[in-house]
C-alpha cells in the first residue's frame, strides 16, 4: 500500500469535516487491502478512510465504501474513484461470482458472504434513489472476469459486534451475516453485466448495500452509481375544482332529500 498525502484541497476538506460541515461524496476504506486480496469481504475495521467524509460507524460488518448522498445528486463508487481519492493504483473493488446468489435453484436467495462487498449509505434528505451496479469499465473483455451483479438494500447500519462475512447468508432477510439493526428493503440481480433498481421515497437516514455476483459469470470489478432525485410532492387539488366538487355534492344531497 502506498503512503497517502494531503494536498491543500484535501486538507481544507478535512478541516471542514472536523468543523461539522456536510461533505457529500464517496469515501473508501483501504484497511486490509493488498494486491492479492480475494474478491469480496474487504474493508476491515476500524476503517482507514480516504476521499469524502468518514462515516461514524460502530458496527462489526466489514465495509468497503461510504456514499454520502442527498436529493439532486449523482455519485459513483469505482476502483478508479478510489485511485483518484489517493488509494494505491492497483486498489480494486471486486466481488466473487456467487457473492449475492450461489446459483443453486433450491436456495434462490442464498449468497456466499466471502464473495460479497458491503457499502454504507447516508441519505441527507428523502429521495427517490436509483442504484445501478455494473461490471466496471476497466474489467477485461473476458467472460470469466466480468461480474453479473446482484445487490440488496437494507435500512440501517450494523450496530452489533457479532457480524461474520465469511459464511453463507440470505440476501432477502433482515440482519444478514450476523448483523443487527438491518431491515431488508429490496434488491435485484442481473443476467448480464448491469442491473438497476429504483427505491421510491426513501426516508433520510442510514442504509447498507450488500452486493456480489448473481450465480454466474466471473469474479471481477464492479461500479455502483447512485442517482438521488427529490421526492415529488403531492399535487394539491386546485381551489376551484374543490369548490365545484363541493357544490355538486351539496346539490346531490338536496336532490335526495327532495325525493324523499
Amino acid at each position: 500500500m502506498k503512503l497517502l498525502s494531503f494536498n491543500g484541497a484535501a486538507l481544507a476538506a478535512a478541516l471542514a469535516i472536523g468543523n461539522g460541515a456536510a461533505q457529500a461524496g464517496i469515501a473508501y476504506n483501504t484497511n486490509g487491502w493488498d494486491s492479492g486480496d480475494f474478491p469480496g469481504a474487504s474493508g476491515y475495521l476500524p476503517g482507514t478512510w480516504i476521499g469524502a467524509a468518514t462515516p461514524v460507524y460502530a458496527g462489526s460488518l466489514n465495509t468497503l465504501w461510504f456514499a454520502d448522498l442527498s436529493a439532486g445528486t449523482t455519485e459513483t463508487v469505482s476502483s478508479g474513484g478510489a485511485a483518484a481519492a489517493g488509494a494505491d493504483p492497483a486498489y480494486e473493488l471486486a466481488v466473487g461470482p456467487k457473492g449475492w446468489w450461489n446459483g443453486t435453484p433450491s436456495t434462490p436467495t442464498k449468497g456466499m458472504g466471502h464473495g460479497s462487498d458491503v457499502g454504507l449509505i447516508k441519505l441527507a434528505t428523502a429521495s427517490d434513489l436509483t442504484i445501478t451496479v455494473s461490471a466496471d469499465s476497466l474489467t477485461p473483455a473476458d467472460a470469466t472476469t466480468v461480474i453479473k451483479p446482484g445487490f440488496s438494500l437494507f435500512r440501517g447500519w450494523d450496530s452489533g459486534s457479532a457480524a461474520n462475512q465469511l459464511q453463507p447468508y440470505l440476501h432477502d432477510q433482515n440482519n444478514p451475516l450476523g448483523t443487527a439493526s438491518l431491515t431488508y428493503l429490496n434488491g435485484a440481480g442481473a443476467s448480464g453485466a448491469s442491473v438497476s433498481f429504483l427505491f421510491s421515497n426513501l426516508a433520510a437516514g442510514d442504509y447498507t448495500l450488500i452486493l456480489g455476483g448473481n450465480g454466474g459469470g466471473g469474479h471481477g470489478r464492479y461500479a455502483v452509481t447512485f442517482a438521488a432525485a427529490e421526492v415529488a410532492a403531492p399535487v394539491p387539488l386546485p381551489g376551484a375544482v374543490w369548490l365545484f366538487g363541493s357544490v355538486l355534492a351539496a346539490g346531490a344531497a338536496v336532490g335526495k332529500r327532495e325525493r324523499t
